[in-house]
């Protein structure tokens, strides 16, 4: 019941509220359940989204780390709810900075993403477009234009045209070809992003 109040303000976007029913909830799972039963496991993820929602990565950390390794225990490396885990780490420690770390994790979501959902599933779009992003910021400007592409490309097939995060990825991409010098490119991409976000009112 804990977790299903967090989850209803989770989906409310209540999150101060959200963030207080996952606490209770995973204090009372831990204590009457243990630490790897599934109403840990959702109330941890229920947590850490809440958290991560409100910028509170530091907090958010941990507790996606032990996320990590219960999902391990349950499904295995190379399920995708272990890689939808890694993968939600890796955007904590993008946004910390800390972009080294969160290459190694967010490429072995990657890994699992390609091998169990196919290279047009929305998630495998999704890591390739942080894959894509983390090369941006160490300047690796020709590697995040490729993994971009292949993110446009796997987003263009799992999403609805006019989707916001075809405009995510399209402002990256744009990013890349300026700092290589390609500023037609780039300014065609940039183009396409900006009328995304004007049709979706954005």
């Amino acid at each position: 019941m804990l977790h299903d109040q967090a989850a209803a303000h989770l989906q409310r976007s209540s999150l101060p509220q959200a963030e207080l029913f996952a606490r209770e909830a995973l204090k009372e799972a831990e204590l009457s359940l243990g630490p790897d039963h599934r109403a840990t496991e959702q109330s941890l993820s229920t947590l850490a989204l809440a958290l991560r929602l409100q910028g509170k990565q530091e907090e958010a950390l941990p507790l996606a780390q032990r996320l990590v390794a219960v999902r391990t225990r349950h499904y295995g490396v190379d399920d995708p709810a272990t890689g939808i885990a890694l993968h939600n780490i890796a955007e904590l420690l993008i946004a910390q900075g800390q972009v080294e770390e969160a290459a190694k994790l967010e490429g072995r979501a990657l890994a699992v993403f390609q091998k169990k959902l196919g290279a047009n599933h929305f998630y495998t779009a999704a890591a390739l477009h942080n894959m894509g992003a983390i090369l941006l910021k160490q300047e690796k400007y020709g590697e995040a234009e490729k993994y971009l592409r292949r993110a446009l490309a796997a987003k263009e097939r799992a999403l609805k045209p006019g989707h916001l995060s075809l405009a995510h990825t399209l402002d990256n991409l744009s990013a890349a070809l300026d700092a290589q010098g390609r500023q037609i490119e780039a300014e065609q991409y940039k183009r396409r992003a900006d009328t995304i976000r004007k049709k979706a009112g954005a």
